[in-house]
């Protein structure tokens, strides 16, 4: 019987070292043609660094299944929740962190090529706090805000504590100023893809040197309400914050950013993934710690299950068509 305790506690420590070598040693066959370099530089040390800071210490772990352990690490600037998946062999095979370990936590991927990832990772990472990826784009065309032919299909809503400030910052970095709405003025990043600013009003706190965190992602369909009831009941998000025929907005119940916010868009043209011409602009990469569950919650509530394309989390489409991953933490 593998003690999944301390082989993943092994593993955090040799993150921490950043000793490449060993982790790759210790990596499952699947893995191990992956860069471990890359996951301490893109996955472990920002995320824990923006989490839990400096000074870190393991203050709690446990057996999540006979293969999975999950562990509190607690820094200078508050805790992150570790994943660490292990194979039959006891070989790594996944890692996930993130900020708190519930059902139903998501990150959004944006679409990018692979030349440009860097370049968009590089602006959000200083722009917003949030759990965000970057890939899967290849060729395939970005949004065009406004024009309905190239749709940005999610855009992401930023509170910033200055809106002129802010403003300054994310022009000088490549962004565009699409618009000024008086409460909030939206732009679009350095690959074309939309984003708004708005004042913060929130009283959220330390941002940790980031200008501003994920206030709400805001999807565009053709049905908001419709849409308010899939997402709200996968992913456990009760309380309606708003309410129109033309935007609902959705919250736990504990009222915990980010919010969904739904939003309805004349002449909607949906993703048609994984058709490069119609791309998913942005998409949610969702975990459960039972997927078999989620993915009968997301069947019942009128998901539609998509063709695999070799990742590996399975990929389904909303109600609207928008794809989403149902992920366990770590993969």
């Amino acid at each position: 019987m593998i003690d999944v305790i301390d082989r993943a506690r092994d593993v955090i420590d040799l993150l921490e070292r950043n000793d490449v070598d060993a982790l790759r040693a210790r990596c499952s066959e699947r893995l191990r043609d992956w860069s471990a370099a890359e996951w301490v530089r893109d996955a472990w040390m920002p995320r824990l660094n923006d989490f839990a800071g400096a000074e870190r210490r393991i203050i709690r772990g446990w057996a999540v299944s006979d293969l999975v352990a999950r562990f509190i690490i607690e820094g200078d600037r508050g805790q992150a929740f570790v994943t660490v998946r292990l194979d039959a062999e006891g070989m790594l095979e996944g890692l996930g962190v993130d900020a708190d370990d519930r059902d139903g936590g998501f990150g959004v991927i944006i679409q990018c090529g692979a030349d440009r990832c860097d370049e968009l990772q590089t602006f959000y990472a200083k722009l917003v706090r949030a759990p965000l990826g970057f890939g899967e784009g290849g060729d395939s065309p970005a949004p065009r805000w406004p024009d309905p032919a190239y749709p940005q299909q999610m855009h992401l809503d930023i509170l910033v504590p200055d809106l002129d400030a802010a403003e300054e910052v994310v022009l000088a970095d490549g962004a565009t100023k699409l618009q000024d709405r008086g409460g909030f003025r939206t732009y679009a990043d350095p690959l074309g893809h939309p984003f708004c600013l708005y004042p913060d009003t929130s009283g959220e706190g330390d941002l940790y040197g980031r200008l501003g965190v994920l206030a709400r992602v805001v999807i565009d369909c053709p049905d908001p309400a419709a849409l308010a009831s899939f997402y709200g009941g996968l992913l456990e998000m009760p309380r309606t914050m708003e309410s129109s025929v033309d935007r609902v907005v959705i919250a736990r119940e504990d009222g915990k950013l980010p919010m969904l916010g739904m939003q309805r868009v004349q002449d909607y043209l949906p993703p048609r993934w994984p058709d490069p011409r119609y791309p998913a602009q942005l998409h949610f990469d969702i975990k459960f710690d039972d997927r078999e569950t989620a993915e009968r919650r997301a069947i019942a509530l009128g998901a539609t299950l998509l063709p695999p394309q070799g990742g590996s989390c399975p990929v389904y489409a909303d109600p609207a068509g928008h794809p989403f991953c149902l992920c366990m933490p770590g993969e």
